[in-house]
C-alpha cells in the first residue's frame, strides 16, 4: 500500500478502535445508569418491514415473545412483516410514501433500490438525532464510532447496523480435492497470482484419476452474476505477489467506477492499469481452460455453482470466520486464503441498518424499540434464531444448532447488534468476541462518513452502467478481448465520465474541508 495512505489508515484506526473498545465496554454501564433510554405510559404500536431470506413460518410465536419483552421494557408494540428480496425492492418504495397504512421502521439494504443514499436522496427518512438523544441513548453510546455513514450534514438520518464491517477477499478451494491430490499444503502456502495459477493447472491436469464425484468442470469460477473471475471492488490487485494488493475507498459507489488514490484524488478504477493487468490475468487463465466457460452468462453465484460441483474454486470478499461461512453455503469444507484487506469505509456502514421513514406517525417508539434492538441479546437472538427449543437449541459451546424442525430463522446481521447474536453451530463459542476484536484492529478509510448525494448525476450514472453492462461479464470472465476494455473507456467517455469525476472530486473535498 502506498505510504500516504497507510499512514492516514493507521492514524484512523488507532481512533475508531479506541472509540470501538470505549462503546463495547461501556454498554452495560450506560444500560443501568440514569442516561437510560425513556419508554411509553401507554403501549405504542409501531410498524416495522425487512427482509427475510428463509420466510417467515413460525414468525407469529417469535413476534408474541419479542413484545413480551418490548412491551414490558419500553411500552412498544412491533408489528414485523417480513419480504423476499424480491418484494422488498418493488413494494417498500411505494409503502414509504403511504400515509394511509405508514411504515415506522424500515430496513436499509445494500441494494440501490433500497439504500440509504436512494432513500435520503428521495427526502425518504425522517431526522432522527434529537430522538435518539431522548429515547436511544445506549444505542448511541455504542454507534457512535460508526454513525457518521448515516448522518448527512449534522442530522442522523438512520443507524447503521452493528456488524462485522471489515472484510478481505479470498482464494476459496475444495479440501477434499486438496487432499485427494496432497496439494493442501500447497494451497495454504499460496502468496502470489502465479502460486494460484500454477494449483490451478495442477488440480485441472489430475481431473481425470479423481474419484467421479471430486472432478469439477472449472477450475475457478465467477463469484457473482456479473461474470467477475477477480472482483476488482475496492480492491488494486495489479501486482502479482498478494504482498502488494491493497484496498481502497470507492465513496458508496456500487457501479465499481470511483477509486480514491493515495492522495485523495477521485479516479476511474476502470481505465486504471490494475484493472487492465487483472483482466489480463484471467483472460490468460480463460485460455488456460482454467475459467468456468459459461461465467459472462451464469446466473448462480460462486458458493452455488461449487455446491453444485462446477467449479473447484473460486474468488470472493468475505468476512472473518469465512472458513465455517462458505463450507454452510457450499457443504465442501474448504481452504481459504485471504490475498488483500479491504479498508472499513462508508459503505460498510449504511450497507444495511434501520432507518424511520418521513411517514411515520410514531417516530419515538421507533426509535425507542431500535434502542432495544441493538441493545437487549434476547431481542438479537429471538429476531435470528426464533424460539428456543422449537427452531435452535444451545449447544455446551454456547453455539446456537438448528434443529431440522425449525420454523423460524433469519440473518444474524440484520438485526441492530450481530455481535449479540449466539455464534452458529461450528463458529466456536467465542466467536463474536474474536470477530469483534479483529474488527477493532481493522483498518479505517479517512474518507469513512462522506456520503456522496448522487442524485446530481443521476443521468451520468444510468449513461455509464448501460456502457458498464455491455463489456463487464464479457471482460470479468475472461471471455472478452482486451481490445473491448478500450471500447469500454471510449464510450464511458462519451456518456459523460469526466463529469462524473469531477462531481465526485467536488463532494469529496468539500467534506474534508468541513472535517477542518
Amino acid at each position: 500500500m502506498k505510504k500516504k495512505l497507510l499512514s492516514l489508515l493507521l492514524a484512523s484506526t488507532m481512533v475508531f478502535s479506541a472509540f470501538s473498545m470505549c462503546a463495547y465496554a461501556e454498554e452495560e454501564e450506560v444500560a443501568g445508569g440514569e442516561e437510560a433510554a425513556e419508554g411509553f405510559d401507554d403501549i405504542v404500536e409501531i410498524n416495522m418491514v425487512g427482509l427475510g431470506f428463509f420466510g417467515e413460518g413460525g414468525k407469529e410465536e417469535v413476534l408474541d415473545a419479542i413484545n413480551e419483552i418490548a412491551e414490558e421494557e419500553i411500552g412498544v408494540h412491533v408489528n414485523y412483516t417480513i419480504m423476499d428480496v424480491q418484494t422488498y425492492l418493488s413494494q417498500v418504495p411505494l409503502m414509504m410514501t403511504d400515509t394511509s397504512d405508514p411504515i415506522d421502521l424500515c430496513m436499509l439494504t445494500s441494494i440501490p433500490t433500497t439504500s440509504f443514499s436512494t432513500f435520503t436522496a428521495q427526502n425518504q427518512l425522517t431526522d432522527i438525532t434529537d430522538y435518539i438523544d431522548e429515547y436511544a441513548p445506549e444505542m448511541a453510546e455504542l454507534m457512535a464510532p460508526y454513525i457518521a455513514a448515516t448522518t448527512v450534514g449534522d442530522s442522523v438520518y438512520g443507524v447503521p447496523a452493528y456488524r462485522i464491517y471489515n472484510s478481505s477477499y479470498y482464494i476459496v478451494m475444495r479440501k477434499d480435492i486438496l487432499d485427494e491430490l496432497g496439494l493442501t499444503e500447497q494451497a495454504q502456502a499460496i502468496q502470489s497470482w502465479s502460486d494460484y495459477k500454477a494449483l490451478l493447472e495442477q488440480v485441472r491436469d489430475a481431473q481425470d484419476s479423481l474419484p467421479a464425484e471430486m472432478q469439477t468442470t472449472a477450475m475457478v469460477c465467477n463469484a457473482d452474476a456479473q461474470g467477475n473471475v477477480i472482483n476488482g471492488m475496492y480492491i488494486d490487485t495489479a501486482t502479482d505477489e498478494f504482498s502488494g494488493n491493497y484496498g481502497f475507498d470507492v465513496l458508496n459507489d456500487a457501479n465499481r467506477i470511483i477509486k480514491v488514490n493515495e492522495d485523495g484524488k477521485v479516479e476511474n478504477y476502470f481505465a486504471s492499469e490494475d484493472y487492465r493487468a487483472t483482466l489480463e490475468r484471467v483472460i490468460d487463465w480463460y485460455n488456460s481452460d482454467l475459467v468456468y466457460k459459461d461465467a459472462a452468462t451464469a446466473q448462480d453465484t460462486a458458493d452455488t455453482e461449487m455446491a453444485n460441483g462446477i467449479t473447484f474454486s473460486y474468488i470472493v470478499q468475505s468476512e472473518f470466520g469465512v472458513e465455517q461461512a462458505k463450507a454452510n453455503a457450499t457443504g465442501y469444507e474448504v481452504v481459504c486464503v485471504p490475498y488483500v484487506d479491504v479498508p472499513i469505509q462508508t459503505s460498510n456502514g449504511n450497507s444495511w441498518g434501520w432507518a424511520v421513514p418521513v411517514t411515520s406517525e410514531e417516530p419515538e417508539a421507533a426509535v425507542a424499540f431500535m434502542n432495544l434492538m441493538y441493545t437487549n441479546p434476547d431481542i438479537e437472538n429471538l429476531f435470528v434464531y426464533g424460539i428456543e427449543g422449537r427452531d435452535y437449541e444451545l449447544n455446551e459451546e454456547g453455539e446456537a444448532c438448528l434443529l431440522d424442525t425449525k420454523e423460524y430463522q433469519n440473518s444474524d446481521f440484520f438485526f441492530g447488534n450481530q455481535f449479540n447474536a449466539y455464534p452458529a453451530q461450528g463458529a466456536g463459542g467465542d466467536f463474536r468476541e474474536r470477530a469483534l476484536e479483529n474488527m477493532q484492529a481493522a483498518e479505517i478509510s479517512p474518507y469513512y462518513g462522506c456520503v456522496v448525494d448522487t442524485n446530481p448525476v443521476a443521468n451520468e450514472i444510468t449513461a455509464l452502467k448501460a456502457v458498464l453492462t455491455k463489456y463487464e461479464n464479457g471482460l470479468e470472465s475472461g471471455s472478452s478481448d482486451i481490445s473491448n476494455l478500450d471500447a469500454m473507456l471510449k464510450e464511458l467517455d462519451d456518456a459523460g465520465m469526466q463529469d462524473f469525476l469531477n462531481y465526485y472530486q467536488e463532494s469529496l473535498d468539500a467534506w474534508v474541508a468541513e472535517q477542518g
